[in-house]
């Protein structure tokens, strides 16, 4: 029997470092997977004119992402433990929207974006991975902010208590061999 059973996993790190990748394989696979929602706002924005609203609005944009990873964490947990999926994996959680605001040093109300209320049985983390990013028209950052937002990210979800475990770098298939034998085994 799995180690961890019908539990909430987040795969986060920071940007470039393979996360959506593995989501997709792991979805491939069968499982259940919950998807990022930031660059569907960023997409959006750029076809209003806006280039970086993260950076223009940043308030505005973690309300949105906010908002949508509550609905999108509610509904999953609400029939988690009535499905047979082993884990429900979720791309980023709204720990990295904290983790992204301290980041930029933008003041917010911490009990608007408190993320204690959403507790997470595991944090995976892809630490940055400089031979496999690159930037595109939603990621913004260079490498160096990548490095910088990854130990924003690592120091939110220690900060709630989320045990976290380090994925090597390694080739997909590989990161997800080491993720999946975590989980069933310890």
């Amino acid at each position: 029997m799995p180690l961890f059973e019908n539990k909430k996993i987040v795969i986060s790190g920071g940007p470039g470092s393979g996360k959506t990748t593995l989501v997709n394989l792991l979805r491939n696979r069968g499982y259940k997977c919950v998807d990022e929602f930031s660059r569907t706002l960023i997409e959006n924005a750029q076809k209003k004119g806006e280039n970086n609203i993260f950076n223009t609005q940043p308030l505005y944009f973690s309300k949105e992402v906010w908002k949508v990873r509550k609905k999108q964490y509610e509904k999953y947990i609400s029939g988690i433990n009535k499905t047979q999926n082993l884990y429900v994996f979720f791309d980023r959680a709204l720990h990295d929207v904290v983790a992204y605001l301290d980041y930029i040093g933008v003041s917010y109300d911490p009990h608007q974006f408190d993320p204690s209320a959403f507790p997470y049985d595991m944090a995976m983390l892809l630490p940055p991975w400089e031979a496999i990013y690159t930037k595109d028209n939603e990621r913004k950052e260079d490498f160096e902010e990548a490095e910088k937002l990854y130990f924003y990210i690592k120091k939110t979800y220690q900060k709630y208590n989320i045990p976290i475990v380090e994925i090597p770098f390694e080739s997909p298939e590989a990161r997800i061999s080491t993720l999946l034998d975590y989980l069933n085994h310890g």
